[in-house]
């Protein structure tokens, strides 16, 4: 468990994240680390070292959680959510779906 909350703090999740946005972490963290960015060459192997072991922790136990498929849950998890807000999250960037292009 403290594994789990250590590499949730090295990615700066709070509470909740998706695997979507643990992934866009993932890639934020690595190439603010990368050596090209990172003076500290030795600093920035250990920091991507850490980050990738962090990921592998976090993934994993993402995959290990049950999703309830109850009719009620579903309902619940997509109802905390406006319609508009979920389109503009998942395609609002996207030229072709995006409201008016951005």
């Amino acid at each position: 468990m403290h594994e789990i909350l250590e590499a949730a703090k090295l990615f700066q999740i709070e509470q909740r994240a998706s695997i979507e946005e643990i992934n866009g972490k993932y890639r934020e963290l690595l190439l603010k680390w990368h050596p090209d960015h990172c003076h500290d060459k030795i600093l920035a192997k250990e920091m991507t070292m850490k980050i990738i072991h962090s990921y592998k922790i976090l993934i994993g136990y993402c995959q290990s959680v049950k999703i309830s498929f109850t009719e009620k849950n579903i309902n619940e998890t997509l109802i905390k959510e406006d319609p508009e807000e979920f389109w503009n999250k998942k395609f609002g960037h996207d030229p072709l779906w995006g409201y008016g292009g951005q």
